[in-house]
């Protein structure tokens, strides 16, 4: 005896299947591990190194940085916080580029193309921003723009991707939000939106997403 199908189930597959056509599927969830970790390298390298190890307070560090030229302060945060981006970005993309070898996918599809322009446009404008604050002297306000321009970004983004960017979108764009309100508290909110709240996020998505689709995948090579 035959079994008809569901129309409305067929209906609702093919719905799936166009939806996930249309958006990026390689994302990680160790990526976002990995972007963590190196966010509490940055931090506890201008911890110990520009803060000398909780010496001198972040508030007093903004202090003397106010009073006159202190390039080489100016340069080393410059180059910590480049540190921290590109060592992000590059084990992101590595990590994201393996698990769509592994899961058989094609990496650089068009909504993987759309999704990197919609991040990238505003995070641009987001280093832009801040490294005019930087220049002028406004260094309070420069971890509450890198945490705003951030979650701005992955929001502008979110409608690329299957998972669940836009929650660390809010939560990046809240924590941005009270850094600007508690601004001496800037360095302590920059390593807790770029660094546990990625790690937390991170985990989370290995054990939803990445976690059940290794096993299916593991399943399938048994067949």
């Amino acid at each position: 005896m035959e079994t008809k199908n569901n129309p409305s189930e067929d209906l609702k597959h093919i719905r799936q299947m166009m939806e996930a056509s249309s958006k990026f599927l390689s994302l990680s969830g160790l990526s976002g591990i990995a972007v963590g970790s190196f966010a509490l390298a940055g931090s506890a390298i201008a911890y110990f190194i520009l803060l000398e190890g909780g010496t001198l307070k972040y508030d007093e560090f903004l202090q003397v940085l106010n009073r006159g030229n202190h390039f080489p302060f100016r340069t080393a945060m410059l180059l910590n916080a480049l540190f921290v981006l590109f060592s992000a970005l590059i084990s992101a993309w590595y990590i994201s580029y393996r698990t769509s070898k592994k899961r058989k996918l094609k990496f650089w599809t068009p909504s993987a193309k759309k999704m990197v322009w919609s991040l990238f446009s505003v995070l641009s404008v987001g280093g832009i921003f801040c490294l005019l604050l930087l220049y002028n002297g406004y260094f309070r306000l420069i971890a509450a723009s890198m945490l705003l321009f951030y979650g701005l970004a992955l929001l502008h983004a979110s409608k690329y991707s299957m998972q669940n960017i836009s929650a660390l979108a809010y939560t990046e764009i809240t924590i941005g939000l009270l850094a600007t309100l508690f601004h001496n508290y800037g360095l302590l909110l920059w390593t807790l939106g770029f660094g546990f709240v990625h790690i937390v996020y991170g985990i989370v998505m290995y054990f939803k997403y990445d976690r059940p689709l290794a096993k299916l995948h593991a399943k399938q090579q048994q067949k």
